[in-house]
């Protein structure tokens, strides 16, 4: 039977304690150069390696990090969980991930133990405002850091975020400048800090052009292609005076408005513009060819992964804001406005 390896054997084959070796293992300087290499000798030779977990134990830190977002359904996530955990990994930490809600208060408790566990630094996608969340994270031990969000409390906190305000600008001016003055808007959670940003950049260039939307054509929904099919059914399927463009603010829900639209003879883009938000992959391809607010989920991973490791190795340097700009994307699901049966006026 092959032996178990565990510090108990590396320290019966080394000749010393539990203890020094456990010292060994968590780089405590009270070891003598010598038997410190003999420990890390025979641990190589045993091709022993140490529990992440005995060692979290051992140092009251594990070297995790904790990743919280709202839907990691949406593909907007995959792309930047996906950036992080790469920008993590190369430089020897591991990611765990956490699925929150985007129902008020229902996280509190949950997201309580997830501090309790002992992570090296936590960084935060989750999208609410709420003064229980702000609370809570004014009780963890670790560093962290807010990826795309701006809480009431970001001023404590590393932050890495898009210009929503701006990406939302963007997305209407574009369909103002087609000629469109009927433009709906579809947003995310109210609760949700990027939502918000992109709703006063929408209003900001109707504003701009001496506009007021119409509240029938201004909703409130899920990041999900369902809340785009009941958008599209409530203010554009049937309707007396439908929008002839929108903006949604998000691309999961933008699919879903340009299948319930196309589902039911509404044309893309002869009756219908529509831009989104996020520049997902599939938005890119030739059947779909949204029209879309790039996100740079890429820079922006790779942004928030370095700072949450350089806050945990010590750097006390003060709280730092960083802004990325947005771009649009123009491709063929937004054409300049004509009268059809679908919009008239």
């Amino acid at each position: 039977m092959q032996k178990k390896v565990d510090i108990e054997y590396i320290a019966r084959a080394v000749g010393v304690s539990r203890s020094t070796v456990s010292r060994v293992l968590t780089n405590k300087s009270n070891v003598k150069d010598e038997t410190r290499k003999k420990v890390e000798d025979v641990m190589r030779e045993a091709n022993y390696h140490p529990s992440i977990m005995a060692r979290g134990l051992a140092t009251g830190r594990l070297n995790i990090i904790a990743l919280i977002v709202s839907d990691i359904r949406n593909p907007f996530y995959a792309e930047l969980v996906w950036t992080i955990n790469n920008c993590l990994g190369e430089q020897g930490y591991l990611m765990t991930l956490y699925n929150s809600t985007q129902v008020m208060g229902e996280n509190d408790q949950h997201l309580q133990k997830l501090f309790d566990y002992g992570f090296s630094g936590i960084i935060i996608a989750d999208a609410r405002n709420e003064s229980s969340f702000a609370k809570l994270l004014s009780n963890a031990s670790c560093p962290i850091v807010l990826v795309n969000r701006e809480l009431d409390c970001s001023a404590d906190y590393d932050s890495i975020s898009v210009d929503n305000r701006k990406g939302g600008y963007l997305a209407t001016e574009h369909l103002l400048s087609l000629g469109h003055r009927r433009i709906g808007m579809l947003r995310g959670p109210k609760i949700s800090t990027t939502s918000q940003g992109r709703y006063e950049g929408y209003l900001s260039a109707m504003q701009e052009y001496g506009l007021t939307p119409d509240p029938r054509h201004v909703f409130s929904g899920i990041l999900n292609m369902e809340s785009g099919e009941e958008f599209a059914r409530k203010v554009i399927i049937g309707a007396d005076h439908p929008p002839t463009a929108v903006f949604v603010g998000g691309d999961l829900m933008s699919l879903g408005v340009m299948d319930c639209c196309l589902r039911h003879g509404v044309r893309i883009p002869e009756d219908l513009s529509i831009v989104g938000f996020d520049d997902i992959p599939v938005t890119e391809t030739r059947m779909i060819d949204l029209t879309t607010v790039h996100h740079p989920f890429g820079k922006m991973g790779e942004l928030v992964a370095q700072r949450i490791i350089d806050r945990i190795q010590g750097n006390d340097e003060p709280i730092s804001k960083t802004m990325l700009m947005p771009t649009l994307k123009i491709r063929r699901s937004t054409a300049p406005y004509r009268e059809t049966e679908t919009g008239k006026g």
